[in-house]
């Protein structure tokens, strides 16, 4: 009687160990959820508390900083130096050498350097 429940009993655990092992997460990470929700600083202090490769981890980075960017073009175009500011420094220390970053420093140091001009009247 012994054998036949190890018979029995021994496949069957088998089975739910190695259903147990194929079945993994495939939720989105922290970091994943809280950049797809546009929460950029949770998603920066998420990035790197994770197991990730340097790879996947420079990826991250990446994908942040855009974000970042991003966030600081939409805010200049709205005309929030200190938003625009904010978010490129954001963007900057995630990809300090990055040729879209340096850029848009540089569009923005042109902005603040400009002081806005009134519109010209015509004289009478």
């Amino acid at each position: 009687m012994k054998s036949f429940v190890v018979r029995v009993l021994s496949p069957v655990a088998v089975a739910l160990l190695l259903s147990a092992c194929q079945s993994v997460s495939t939720a989105p990470s922290g970091f994943e959820s809280e950049l797809a929700a546009g929460n950029l600083e949770a998603a920066q202090l998420k990035l790197g508390s994770e197991q990730e490769n340097p790879a996947q981890l420079t990826e991250r980075r990446k994908r942040l900083a855009d974000a970042y960017l991003q966030r600081s073009r939409e805010a200049l175009q709205k005309g929030d130096m200190n938003g625009a500011s904010a978010a490129l420094a954001r963007a900057r220390s995630l990809t300090p050498k990055a040729p879209a970053v340096a850029a848009d420093v540089g569009a923005l140091q042109k902005q603040q350097a400009e002081p806005e001009k009134p519109p010209c009247e015509p004289m009478d």
